[in-house]
């Protein structure tokens, strides 16, 4: 539908994207066990290997993978807002950033062709130096598109060249 955007701020990194698909199946994208594995990651780039979630507010949920090199990597968090299919928010303790814990807020829109998706990763402020490990949003946004747009999948998907 489009390519994703992302607008710069101190505290927090904004990204969006038009997705070809109602709310509801993009709420699932994000928040089904076995839907984000099938769209997050790119051979060459990582990968999430295993997705586990307790979807409700106060519920945790935890991500495992692989990086580029083929180290593990683990992604926690707790979940702050469960709204389907408008709103999942929860805090982001990833092992490549230490014990710094920040927020991810998923913003679902419905518009007339599908929804607009807007990603808002904040807690920068106490935290400047990460800002700069997460400008992937917008390829993610674009990995959940790619799913539900066309289904296609992380196996499918051709691997990133290493420079």
């Amino acid at each position: 539908m489009g390519a994703p955007q992302q607008t710069p701020n101190v505290d927090e990194i904004v990204s969006e994207i038009r997705i070809a698909a109602p709310p509801a199946c993009v709420f699932q994208a994000l928040a089904n066990s076995s839907q984000v594995v099938h769209w997050w990651g790119q051979a060459g780039i990582y990968r999430c290997t295993k997705f586990e979630s307790d979807l409700r507010v106060g519920g945790t949920w935890r991500a495992i993978g692989l990086d580029g090199n083929g180290r593990h990597f683990e992604i926690t968090g707790e979940y702050l807002e469960v709204e389907p299919p408008r709103i999942l928010s929860s805090t982001w303790v990833a092992t490549w950033t230490g014990n710094a814990k920040t927020k991810v807020r998923w913003e679902l829109e419905p518009f007339d062709r599908g929804t607009l998706v807007r990603i808002r990763h904040s807690g920068f402020k106490a935290h400047p130096e990460l800002a700069q490990a997460y400008r992937g949003w917008p390829r993610m946004l674009g990995w959940v598109q790619a799913l539900l747009e066309k289904g296609e999948t992380v196996d499918q998907r051709k691997p990133a060249s290493r420079t």
